[in-house]
């Protein structure tokens, strides 16, 4: 670690009232609405040592000048720690450790879950896919990942060939960087091969966003270990992203899956796993379901569209729309989204049926999804048997501090009838 010279990278920055609470809070990030005029003297992937009006170092962290995060808190006390930044990162190694028997794709590092804000690593087969969520983070990125190599050389986690660096997607003011190899090399887009219980598949790296959604493992893994969910149903998917969820629900005996998606990339991926070499699907048509075996796959804009459904019912409908409050603004819009969604899905659902929601909508919380689901269901005059609610898989841990992070949820609605039956 002797290139990291981080006795002299630290500028102090005194907070103000406001922002002093949010670190004592145990939240990761300070905003940069709420930063005092003396930020302009900093420049974009400062390091801070962070003081009180009189001059007590709080913390550490680092400086964003685009974006609405102006300061990610990277380690709280007087006096910035390696040693605790290690033993922060062997502890999420640790965390991960009932999932290697089941599956090779896992969420190694989860930002500010796992106390590291603004960097996750992705763990597909023999890969690491890091991605940092602001180009101000790369140097601390470099750092995070050596600590985590080393530490997996000195645990059972697995060592990679090759850590893929991926540059910020979703922050629309910072230039977006090639993708870089900070390890090994390889032509890219290559395939790697992974597994989740008995289902093989193939990634792409970089891959659509970076892989594939590892974050609906939750779901997939509860297909499998029930299989009754599926069995001798036909089943809709809707934002079928690049298909390992449809996979699953054909694994375990589904009649049919009819999955649909808007993006050509995603649906092109899902079915290079399910076609012979030889054999290609053509999506540039949009609303026209192709078929192979059990699975149906059309291409449509399901914010536009769901004309090509016709009448068709289904006794399983799996909805997963992509982030659908990306700012504070959106979040009436979302909610709205959300309510028109679940009504058309209502619409295909057979009486009996299960529904279930998914949301990685970080700006609604739970219970905020939850009241939209009972309430869409109520007004459109349905009742159902059970809730279920899938938690958190051990690669994406969760802190009270940072309701933000609790992003991801899935709500399985059983037996839902319409009330007048």
């Amino acid at each position: 670690m002797s290139n990291f010279n981080l006795a002299n990278r630290f500028r102090r920055y005194q907070l103000n009232k406001t922002t002093e609470s949010v670190l004592n809070s145990g939240h990761p990030w300070i905003l940069n609405g709420k930063l005092s005029t003396a930020i302009s003297a900093f420049q974009d992937g400062d390091w801070m040592r962070l003081v009180s009006g009189t001059n007590e170092t709080l913390g550490f962290g680092i400086y964003s000048s685009s974006g609405p995060i102006g300061i990610r808190i990277i380690q709280r006390g007087n006096d910035f720690s390696l040693p605790q930044l290690k033993q922060t990162i062997e502890k999420v190694l640790e965390l991960r450790k009932p999932l290697r028997t089941k599956t090779n794709a896992y969420r190694l590092l989860h930002g500010e879950n796992d106390l590291i804000p603004g960097v996750t690593v992705d763990r597909y087969g023999s890969t690491w896919v890091v991605q940092t969520y602001s180009n101000s983070l790369r140097t601390f990125s470099r750092l995070v990942v050596r600590l985590l190599y080393s530490a997996a050389t000195n645990s059972e986690e697995p060592i990679p060939k090759q850590i893929v660096w991926i540059s910020p997607q979703r922050i629309g003011s910072e230039k977006s960087l090639p993708v870089r190899f900070l390890r090994g090399k390889k032509e890219i887009p290559y395939e790697e091969g992974i597994f989740l219980n008995q289902v093989q598949w193939k990634t792409k790296i970089p891959g659509q966003k970076g892989g594939f959604f590892l974050d609906v493992r939750n779901l997939r893994q509860y297909i499998l270990e029930k299989p009754e969910l599926a069995r001798d149903k036909d089943c809709l998917h809707l934002f079928s992203h690049t298909g390992l969820t449809s996979v699953c629900l054909e694994e375990v005996g589904a009649k049919s899956v009819l999955s649909t998606d808007g993006a050509k990339e995603a649906l092109e991926e899902f079915v290079s796993h399910i076609l012979p070499e030889n054999e290609i699907l053509n999506f540039e048509k949009k609303n026209t379901i192709l078929t192979k075996g059990k699975h149906h796959l059309v291409r449509a804009d399901l914010f536009q569209d769901w004309g090509f459904l016709e009448d068709r019912k289904f006794s399983l409908i799996v909805l997963d729309p992509p982030n659908l409050t990306p700012n504070q603004a959106s979040i009436p819009a979302g909610k709205k989204a959300y309510r028109s969604l679940i009504s058309k899905a209502l619409s295909h659902l057979e009486p009996g049926g299960d529904l279930i929601l998914l949301s990685c909508s970080g700006r609604i919380l739970e219970s905020e999804f939850e009241k939209i689901g009972r309430e869409t269901l109520a007004n459109k005059g349905w009742k159902y048997k059970d809730l279920f609610k899938l938690r958190p898989e051990p690669d994406h841990p969760t802190r009270k501090e940072f309701p933000e992070g609790k992003y991801f949820k899935v709500h399985i609605y059983k037996k839902c009838e319409p009330l007048d039956q």
